[in-house]
């Protein structure tokens, strides 16, 4: 009976769940409309074909690093280390293209694999060890920054210190198909992929009960840590590939590629409506996010605003989305509790969150 119960709770939470995303992904699509308009009616040169591929190009990887960052985030937990991720398999791609000289077919196939690996160990870490993610992320951030340092090629053979990526497949990744950035395709076809994952599988509606409840669903019979460590593997399989599309547009991977990245990718989750509190997301609305962003600065910058002001907007941009989301859980939270008074038999107490008023 308490299983029956359990799951289904778990259910009503994942209708609710697609619900809020629907909502949240549709209200940030129209504020995103909106301040394109008004970019496009005071500089006329953001309104220019060659600013909007600029847009698309310069942000594509953000919103698929965003895309990654969303599950985890869906299990209220974080990712620190994307960023240096990105760094350790960009330099492993450049010491396996310099180096070893490996196919380039190879080099992309250890980048993903090495990607989804160190992601997977940040969630086994924080499952088995039941370690805080922001703990176990922040030490992985330190860690795998100082190993790319540690294999650089340059620093083991001073003749590559100015040598490029020279692998024609490897270069061709960010290449474009006709006016279209590559970039954005990827983006497209990985955020597709999530949103179907997570609208239409069994396994999307167990991202979205562990993250709402994780006793109730490890109560109900989900593989809690099974869904956990799949969640930080997808972020890193994510990281593993900005970190291809950036070495390729570089031509070659710096030991401090992907450095202060993580802080782009959360805030367009946040932004885009994935709720830090778990159980709440979706993956277009981490896409809007990063191009919301991207286009705040964008315009900030063909209006001369000064570059010190830049940050300081998208850390009000941040702040204003953890409130609102804050806002919008204690008033979930309060309608849940209105509902259940209106509901309850004479004479039954009812316990509210504290904060919230009954």
């Amino acid at each position: 009976m308490i299983v029956l119960e359990t799951g289904l709770r778990i259910s009503r939470q994942s209708v609710q769940s697609l619900k809020a995303r629907r909502s949240s992904a549709a209200g940030l699509a129209l504020f995103y409309a909106l301040v394109l308009i008004i970019f496009s009616v005071l500089s006329p040169r953001f309104r220019t074909e060659d600013n909007y591929k600029n847009l698309l190009i310069g942000y594509s990887h953000i919103g698929i690093l965003a895309i990654g960052m969303s599950f985890p985030i869906l299990l209220a937990g974080i990712d620190l280390s994307v960023g240096s991720i990105i760094g350790v398999v960009g330099m492993t791609v450049f010491d396996l293209s310099l180096i070893s000289h490996v196919s380039g077919i190879v080099a992309i196939l250890a980048a993903l694999t090495l990607g989804a690996a160190l992601g997977a160990l940040n969630g086994f870490l924080v499952v088995k060890l039941n370690l805080s993610p922001f703990i176990v992320t922040l030490a992985a951030m330190a860690t795998w920054r100082g190993t790319t340092y540690a294999i650089s090629g340059r620093q083991l053979y001073r003749d590559l210190s100015v040598a490029p990526i020279t692998d024609k497949l490897l270069l061709w990744i960010d290449g474009s198909f006709g006016p279209i950035p590559r970039a954005f395709v990827y983006m497209v076809v990985i955020g597709l992929a999530a949103y179907w994952v997570l609208a239409h599988t069994k396994l999307g509606r167990d991202f979205y009960s562990v993250g709402g409840n994780e006793r109730a669903a490890y109560l109900a019979g989900i593989n809690v840590t099974r869904i956990k460590i799949l969640a930080y593997a997808i972020s890193g399989f994510c990281a593993g590939v900005v970190a291809l599309i950036l070495s390729s547009r570089l031509s070659t991977s710096p030991e401090d590629l992907g450095t202060g990245i993580e802080l782009s990718a959360i805030a367009a989750a946040v932004v885009g409506g994935v709720s830090l509190l778990g159980g709440v997301g979706g993956t277009l609305g981490p896409i809007l996010g990063a191009f919301l962003i991207g286009t705040a600065y964008i315009g900030m910058q063909l209006e001369n605003v000064t570059t010190y002001a830049q940050p300081v907007v998208g850390g009000v941009i941040l702040v204003g989305a953890v409130g609102y989301d804050r806002y919008r859980q204690m008033r979930e939270q309060r309608d849940l509790v209105r509902e259940r008074v209106r509901r309850r038999p004479v004479g039954e107490t009812i316990h509210t969150a504290p904060g919230v008023a009954s």
